[in-house]
């Protein structure tokens, strides 16, 4: 009898033991605490913090609104994952071994951020060198940043090009000042009305000579300048010189060496080759509209150039009151935001409207700033096409402040910096503005 109540205890223990151990082997759910950030457009990056997560980032199944989203990186507790691009706003899910909990809703939309407006350098119109409060411009008209942050402005009132150190130092890197056409040592050159700049990845400096109808380089470390093509106004396609422009405007580069020039009188985009061929890749020389491919495409004064990350070249078409893209590649011109009528009004691409944009950059993150001449403001162009008004309240003036308490007077540029400020020229107003990201809204 006690052997046999020995043995049913026995037996009792391990069915025990080993029901334990089933459920031990059963896997719990992932736990998500948190996402950050809770919104932004597609192909955001959201950090998950929770535990339970597979350390492989193929062990997780993560879901935005029942989308799946492409995990990053893992850890058991942290996951990075992009917002997928054609997922909408709903609760995060996570899934772990046939295990799956729900999290936050994430949703989809751009996050409103305030913009403040200041003064960066200049004040009244003038011609001085210095600190930020010392120094003076006479229409600034362009700007870019090199490699190095320095913030290079087009000075055409003065006929020189300009340098602003990151430590906040104004100097001239080439120009006498005196309005002509000279080559040669930085200090002897001569520009006349020197408009916008653009340049190159070892640092050369390119000018769209407005007054002389030629494009002019600065070489990087000596100063030196030579004219690289054209000689006086016309419209001819050719060699360095031998080509002929008729007031360019704005200049871009791409990673191929290749000099994009915005032939304002000419109503043409040309394309300077790295062995000095010039060719037109939009316009005849005859202002209007169209899309489709050179010679049957059309602009009307285009004013602003930007190349992208395909190398493709953003055209701000300032009397057509749209910005156009150029495919290099097959050399397609599309409208991608404006409707063609000369107001400002914020929204995406095609309903959004210009009044006659005069400038365009692009940062590292696909954003496009322009400057709208006659609107007096700075506007922002996202990559989901969305258009938004950094600052400018649509009459010209002056005044330092957020968004819709600022005022400028004919903006003709603007470029972003690595930390997304964004400095503008504001040609009226002598100044080199800031726009400077603030919290959101």
């Amino acid at each position: 009898m006690i052997k046999k109540l020995l043995y049913i205890t026995s037996m009792t223990m391990l069915l025990f033991t080993a029901c334990s151990k089933e459920e031990q082997a059963i896997p719990l759910n992932p736990v998500i605490k948190s996402i950050l950030p809770a919104q932004g457009p597609a192909k955001t990056i959201v950090t998950i913090k929770g535990k339970r997560f597979s350390t492989s980032p193929d062990g997780n199944i993560v879901k935005f609104a029942g989308i799946n989203a492409r995990v990053i990186s893992a850890t058991d507790t942290l996951l990075q994952v992009e917002a997928p691009e054609d997922g909408g706003t709903g609760s995060i899910t996570v899934g772990v071994m046939g295990r799956t909990s729900k999290g936050p809703v994430f949703s989809y939309g751009e996050i409103a951020i305030e913009y403040i407006n200041s003064t960066y350098s200049g004040a009244a119109a003038g011609d001085a060198v210095g600190s930020l409060d010392e120094a003076r411009f006479r229409s600034p008209e362009g700007l870019i940043m090199d490699s190095k942050g320095n913030l290079i402005v087009a000075d055409r009132g003065n006929n020189r090009i300009k340098m602003i150190t990151p430590a906040g130092q104004v100097s001239v890197i080439a120009g006498s000042g005196v309005a002509g056409a000279v080559d040669g040592a930085a200090d002897v050159a001569q520009f006349r009305n020197p408009y916008k700049v653009g340049i190159d990845k070892d640092d050369n400096i390119y000018v769209a000579d407005n007054g002389n109808h030629r494009i002019r380089k600065i070489a990087a470390g000596t100063g030196v300048v030579t004219t690289i093509a054209g000689s006086s106004a016309g419209f001819l396609d050719g060699v360095g010189t031998a080509a002929r422009f008729n007031g360019p405007i704005a200049i871009a580069t791409d990673l191929n060496g290749n000099i994009y020039v915005a032939d304002n009188n000419n109503h043409a985009v040309r394309k300077i080759a790295p062995n000095g061929l010039v060719t037109t890749i939009g316009g005849n020389g005859t202002t209007g509209y169209s899309d489709g491919t050179w010679p049957n495409v059309r602009f009307a004064n285009p004013s602003g150039l930007a190349v992208d990350a395909n190398g493709d070249v953003l055209v701000a078409d300032r009397k057509n009151n749209r910005i156009r893209k150029i495919t290099v590649n097959t050399g397609v011109v599309t409208t991608i935001a404006g409707t063609g009528v000369r107001e400002s009004i914020d929204g995406n691409g095609l309903k959004s409207a210009f009044s006659e944009p005069f400038g365009i950059s692009i940062d590292t993150k696909g954003n496009y700033y322009i400057a709208d001449l006659t609107s007096h403001m700075l506007r922002l162009m996202r990559p989901s096409g969305d258009v938004i008004t950094l600052g400018g309240d649509g009459t010209a003036g002056f005044l330092d402040g957020g968004k819709t308490g600022s005022k400028y007077n004919q903006p003709t540029d603007a470029v972003a910096d690595r930390n997304g400020i964004i400095f503008v020229a504001d040609l009226s107003n002598a100044r080199i503005r800031k726009i400077t990201p603030g919290n959101p809204l």
